[in-house]
């Protein structure tokens, strides 16, 4: 079991002092003799000084150890590579001979000098004690002003290294959820295949079967559909991650285009009035079939939120810039100023939203790399109750004429 005391970085000759002071201050605690304090404290403050004086930078953390019931004390000091020596003479071999312990070792592009005495049995060392004595040094007022600034600086790269560590792990876990959904959603597809191929062979044979089992063949089929769907989103959501979203672009005429998109998109949302309103035409680079995701996960929302026999509206203009802006417009339940700065997020699904409706918060996401694949934006206007617009851009090569 090893117990943290203290740490300190080291950075300049004030640091030594504040080294020499926690020190002995914690020698005193821990009863040790005077003589024992002095060639720990010394030992510490040589090293320290050669730190400071040429690798200008490192990291001091006093630590007690136990083993069974022996007590041990260690300094350790850490820096990175530099011009200081390794014992044979100057300072660092004099602090070896005022400890019963001294290594010198180097890990990962760091150096690092241990000294370690042990803790007399007399002292009556105990994991209460040494719990006191943390509790005491975490509770130590700063004695001087250049100490409360350092006491600060500390607390602040501490929290600092913490936040950079969780970051680290999230990225570690991101990678490999991501990394999972490309597994799963690749083993996913074979047996699917397999499941829609036999049920089409099936309905193709509907003479041979009676009414009922052909609805069940058709249900089957259908939610084949729309388990591929989920599944290729998956697919897409691994390589948007492991930027491997790759796009065919080919020169088009965007009008004709978003009219045969649209059109074959509103036949599987026939419960919406689906109104399309173009403005001058414009030739862009695209992948039709990246772009025809978009169109779908947008307009498929649109009716999913909103009632039947309501209004969805596609319209285009252009802007600025040579930028070609395409809006869809739907009567649905909107979504409050919160939900819309993250709607767009990797899985986000707004939680009054997720009660009441199916979905895993891809599609969205999806489109947004599409759009920004194509060097264009996407975002959304939205209120609760009246119904939302998302608009995106493309930048286009010419209008046509």
């Amino acid at each position: 079991m090893i117990y943290e005391i203290t740490r300190l970085n080291l950075e300049n000759e004030m640091d030594l002092i504040l080294a020499h002071k926690r020190s002995i201050r914690l020698g005193g605690l821990l009863n040790l003799s005077i003589s024992g304090q002095t060639a720990f404290t010394t030992a510490i403050s040589e090293c320290c000084r050669e730190v400071i004086e040429k690798a200008k930078n490192g990291l001091l953390a006093i630590r007690i150890g136990q083993e069974n019931d022996k007590f041990y004390l260690t300094a350790a000091i850490s820096y990175k590579e530099s011009e200081i020596t390794r014992p044979g003479y100057g300072a660092l071999d004099y602090a070896k001979k005022l400890v019963s312990q001294f290594n010198m070792y180097s890990e990962d592009s760091y150096s690092n000098i241990e000294l370690t005495i042990n803790v007399p049995k007399a002292t009556k060392l105990s994991e209460v004690k040494i719990a006191t004595i943390i509790d005491s040094f975490r509770k130590e007022h700063p004695s001087s002003p250049y100490e409360e600034v350092k006491l600060k600086k500390d607390a602040l790269n501490k929290l600092a290294e913490e936040q950079h560590e969780q970051l680290l792990r999230s990225i570690y876990v991101n990678e490999k959820k991501t990394e999972f959904l490309s597994i799963a959603s690749h083993e996913l597809k074979t047996p699917l295949t397999t499941i829609k191929a036999f049920t089409q062979l099936a309905l193709e044979e509907g003479d041979h079967c009676s009414d009922n089992i052909k609805m069940y063949l058709s249900k089957i089929n259908t939610q084949s559909d729309k388990l591929y769907k989920l599944i290729q989103q998956l697919l897409d959501v691994s390589k948007v991650e492991a930027g491997q979203l790759d796009f065919n672009l080919e020169e088009t005429p965007l009008n004709n285009y978003i009219r045969e998109t649209v059109s074959l998109i509103s036949k599987s949302i026939p419960t919406h009035n689906v109104e399309i309103e173009v403005g001058e035409d414009v030739t862009a680079l695209v992948d039709k079939l990246r772009l025809e995701q978009v169109f779908s996960n947008i307009l498929i929302n649109a009716a999913k939120y909103s009632d039947e026999r309501s209004n969805i509206r596609v319209m285009t203009s252009i802007q600025p810039g040579n930028m070609f802006r395409i809006s869809i417009q739907d009567e649905g339940i909107g979504m409050t100023q919160q939900n819309i700065k993250r709607v767009f997020e990797k899985f986000f699904r707004a939680e009054e939203v997720a009660r009441a409706y199916s979905g895993l918060g891809m599609g969205l996401y999806i489109a947004s790399r599409i759009v920004a694949g194509h060097g264009g934006t996407i975002w959304i206007d939205s209120e609760v109750d009246i119904g939302s617009t998302f608009y995106f851009t493309i930048p286009f090569l010419h209008t046509v004429t």
